[in-house]
């Protein structure tokens, strides 16, 4: 934990919450820091970071580092046109959206360019079943789950629709987290950011309710793939940006109706003490005994071996039976939600393949070429 202290210190320098690095920077093992930082998605902040103060790097590490950098800065610019393309997409046919994560969580960043890149998740407002035979006319090879179906039109990244931002896989807390996303929807969609070279226009969430969405998607990968430090991070820069006093009342009230007030001090506490995020824009008091295990778990982030689908039952009962301690009801829940997921997916199935007679136009003309060309 020693070692990760220092890099936690490297991190807030980079992210602007430290004014100076380590003093011992020379004994950093820049290897081992370069792999946690490919690991963690956040080599591209950091080098950021270290660039910013005239940090001399060795060589043998430098050369793979600029090379990650380069490859985040162009995917960037590919990431952000393609999701311009497929919010129009939508909008031409129609159907309001907002993206979610990924390039909308990259403008809150000093410098959007090195955070980064992943999937293009967009929230498009429709009826379940119209979205997915929408998707799979276009992209038959896509699959859809509870809350989302992908679209595969592009060869370098992957595209999730959602048709609902999260599923929460109690039942009863998810009934109380619809009817509070079926009264805020509207404003979700008419709020939009700039996004690319160009500037141009794409959904957006507003921040009180993308401080409720984040940490619920942080919640939901603790018992599946868990969290690494650049959602973490995503969280720092939006927490940083602040919220009005009545918003984070009535985001406190969601955190416990929902259930994950335990969490969310836990995560408050990491957000305090490892990425330096000052008190005043903690959403709730921290935990240091649910952040020390958060943490942990984060460290461990793809160090694990993923289970094959022939155990992923199994594999994710093993998986979380340490956290049962702590988070006893949703550890209990899971497999069953798991189980329950592939009866939904089936009654799904059978209901599309006896509705499946809707028409929809071809795909945009910028979405077919970057297809073929790529």
């Amino acid at each position: 934990m020693q070692k990760h202290q220092k890099y936690f210190a490297i991190i807030r320098f980079a992210i602007g919450t430290e004014d100076r690095l380590p003093d011992d920077m020379e004994n950093i093992d820049w290897l081992d820091f370069f792999d946690f930082c490919c690991r963690q998605s956040i080599a591209g902040l950091v080098f950021g970071g270290l660039e910013r103060s005239g940090t001399k790097v060795p060589p043998q590490v430098l050369f793979k580092w600029l090379g990650i950098v380069n490859t985040i800065k162009n995917k960037n610019l590919s990431v952000d046109k393609k999701a311009v393309l497929v919010t129009k997409f939508f909008r031409d046919r129609g159907y309001r959206s907002c993206i979610l994560k990924g390039q909308a969580n990259a403008m809150m960043y000093p410098k959007p360019e090195l955070r980064s890149p992943g999937d293009i998740d967009i929230w498009v407002e429709g009826k379940t079943e119209d979205i997915i035979r929408m998707v799979q006319r276009e992209a038959p090879s896509g699959h859809y789950s509870l809350h989302h179906v992908t679209m595969p039109v592009f060869k370098d990244v992957s595209v999730e629709v959602h048709y609902r931002p999260i599923f929460l896989d109690n039942w009863l807390l998810d009934k109380r987290f619809k009817s509070y996303l079926d009264g805020i929807a509207d404003r979700q969609f008419a709020h939009s950011i700039c996004l690319g070279e160009n500037d141009a226009l794409v959904g957006s969430l507003t921040d009180d309710f993308n401080t409720l969405y984040q940490l619920l998607h942080m919640w939901h990968h603790l018992f599946s793939t868990r969290n690494n430090l650049k959602q973490l991070i995503d969280y720092y820069y939006l927490l940083k940006r602040g919220i009005g006093e009545e918003a984070r009342k009535e985001i406190v009230a969601l955190f416990k109706d929902l259930g994950v007030m335990k969490y969310a001090r836990g995560i408050m506490w990491i957000q305090q003490e490892v990425l330096g995020l000052e008190a005043q824009f903690l959403i709730v008091e921290p935990d240091e005994k649910i952040g020390r295990v958060l943490l942990t778990e984060t460290l461990s982030y793809g160090l694990k071996k993923k289970h094959t689908k022939k155990n992923v039952l199994i594999g994710r009962i093993a998986d979380n039976a340490h956290l049962f301690r702590y988070f006893p009801s949703s550890v209990v829940i899971n497999p069953v939600y798991l189980v329950w997921h592939q009866w939904w997916k089936w009654k799904m199935k059978r209901k599309l393949n006896k509705s499946a007679n809707t028409s929809y136009g071809k795909v945009l003309d910028e979405l077919q070429n970057l297809n073929t060309d790529m």
